[in-house]
């Protein structure tokens, strides 16, 4: 397995384990499990922190394109906002159901553009 498709299955191997362990807590009443939560919330940062290095990383080898680089953008923004919702939901605990709704569209859209965006360097040339 080459290094890009091992970038993949490392990127797409993290989603599933922070879709399976925040559909965990989703059918759990609060207060959630402490051990899994932080667990999702580990899982989510060291995510985020491995698809920074490898941006940076193609950044060096050659400039990211306009349409890269908003592609980066928007998928981080998605990040941050997941983030930001699940926070308020493991902090507060009664929240406007609007917040559930986001936080779980959110980590849907963020998979998606994660996806675009890999698609975008893999396609590079």
């Amino acid at each position: 397995m080459g290094v890009t498709q091992m970038k993949i299955v490392v990127t797409v191997v993290g989603f599933v384990l922070i879709f399976v362990s925040g559909f965990w807590l989703s059918k759990n009443e609060q207060p959630f499990n402490v051990v899994v939560l932080t667990i999702h919330k580990l899982l989510t940062v060291a995510l985020i922190v491995y698809l920074v290095v490898v941006v940076l990383k193609i950044g060096k080898i050659a400039p990211l394109s306009r349409v890269e680089l908003i592609a980066c953008i928007v998928t981080s923004l998605l990040f941050l906002g997941a983030v930001a919702s699940g926070g308020i939901l493991s902090a507060v605990k009664t929240m406007p159901d609007f917040v559930r709704m986001l936080h779980k569209l959110l980590p849907a859209l963020t998979f998606l553009s994660t996806a675009i965006t890999f698609y975008l360097f893999v396609r590079r040339k």
